[in-house]
Order: C-alpha cells, then structure tokens, then sequence
C-alpha cells in the first residue's frame, strides 16, 4: 500500500511539470531525471526516458530532438557553437575589470555550471546569494558573448567598392600616448558613426590610444581590427558603439569600460 502512495504522488508530480514542459529546457530535463534516479535508484537513461514522457514525448530522444529546434525567446544559445560561454570568460581573468572579476569569481567555484541560457545563470547567481552588481555583470558578459558568437556565425563581408590602391598598403598611423585626460562614465558619452572600412582609434586603458579599422558595425557594437602593433594587427575585437573614437584623445577619454 505504501509503494502505491510514494508512486501516485510520483505521478502527480510528473503531470504537473508536464504542464509546463514549454517553459522547460534540456538542462531542466536533465536535472529532473538527476533526482529521480536518486529517489527511485534507477538508471539515469531510465529516468530521462520518464521525465521525458512526463512532458508528452515519446522518449529522451525525442525530448532532446524537440527541444533542440525551439527558438527560445529567453536568449538561450539554440544554435550549436564550439565556444561556451564559461570557456569564454576564462579568456577574460585577466582583466581588471567587473568582467575579470566574474571571470575569477568563476573559475573559483568548483561548482559553476554549465548552462545554455542567461535565465539559468542568473538563477545560479541567485542561489549563491550573488549581489547585485554581479547579475549585473553577469547581463553585459552575455551580451557580450552573444555578439561574440554572432560575429563568428556571420562574419561581415565587403560590399564597399574597390578604392583606388594607394601609395601604401597599410595604415600608416601609429600607437598615441595621451596625457592630463580623464574618462568620462558610459552614461554621458555619445556615439560617432563609422562604416566599414573608416580609420578609428580605441583605448584599453584611457592613456594608450590604438589605430583601427572598422569592419562591421550592428546596433550595439563596432567590429573592428587592430593595426598596431604591426606584429599583432589582427581582427576579430568588438566594442561598444561609444568606446570608438575619431581621435586619439577621444578613445582615451572613451575607453574601454567593462
């Protein structure tokens, strides 16, 4: 009689998450079948198969296959990419910045997950009992990677018509020391405009002015590629759209932020 109760409110459980498996990723899946195998002392391919049925599907496959097409609105990351995103702040513990400081805080927690959407990060940080700022953070670092990834998927491509070739065949300016200026907070600052192929100037640290040409620009960042130091130009960097600057004394004032 009572291995009937314990299965009956199994059940019940189950139908009521059916209920809402729209709002349900492959993470959330996973971590369902997780506790009951615990419960239940099952095989963990068993219980995705349940869980799965639970939420109207014929199997685990099928629930993976299904929910792999959905175009979730809550910015999840519904296209495969090689970069993750905790691979992808690693890159930026060095920085000294909120960013590296999520980075470290990161690489710190032996526990961090891997997720596929910002809502489930933010959960996490919540659980931790993250403070503000950090979610904070934790917003512009995915907006950041999101950028990232869509400039990997969709690399822009030059429609400009052909100049005539010029005495040089490369920039000719060079890095700029900028002295007795101060930058200014994002909220004040204003946007220039550039289109692929113009000559700008973006600074790190608000004192080292560096040449760059703009290769792509979107609603949010400018894509462009450095040109010196000559022995590491290269494309591929993005910033925000008021952290490029027509002079050098303008990038330093508007340098880089987070």
């Amino acid at each position: 009689m009572r291995g009937w109760l314990v299965s009956d409110i199994f059940s019940c459980e189950l139908k009521d998450f059916s209920m809402k498996s729209h709002q349900h990723t492959i993470a959330y899946v996973k971590r369902q079948a997780k506790k009951i195998k615990r419960e239940r002392g099952i095989s963990h391919a068993e219980a995705l198969d349940i869980v799965s049925k639970s939420f109207g599907f014929s199997n685990w496959m099928h629930c993976q296959r299904s929910l792999s097409k959905i175009n979730d609105s809550t910015e999840t990351v519904s296209t495969p990419v090689e970069l993750s995103f905790t691979d992808w702040l690693k890159r930026h513990s060095n920085r000294d910045s909120p960013l590296g400081d999520l980075a470290r805080d990161m690489s710190r927690d032996k526990s961090w997950p891997t997720y596929n959407s910002l809502d489930e990060y933010r959960s996490y940080l919540r659980f931790q009992n993250a403070y503000y700022g950090a979610i904070e953070t934790l917003n512009r670092a995915w907006k950041r990677y999101k950028a990232y990834l869509k400039t990997k998927e969709n690399p822009t491509k030059d429609t400009t018509t052909p100049k005539k070739p010029s005495r040089k065949n490369y920039d000719e300016r060079k890095i700029v020391y900028v002295k007795n200026v101060t930058s200014i907070h994002f909220s004040k600052r204003t946007v220039e405009e550039f289109v692929p192929g113009d000559r700008a100037w973006v600074s790190w640290d608000g004192r080292k002015a560096i040449p760059v040409t703009i290769t792509g620009v979107d609603d949010r960042y400018y894509s462009f590629k450095t040109e010196r130091p000559l022995n590491k130009a290269s494309g591929g960097y993005f910033l925000f759209l008021d952290e490029v600057r027509s002079t050098p004394e303008l990038a330093c004032i508007n340098c880089r932020t987070s």
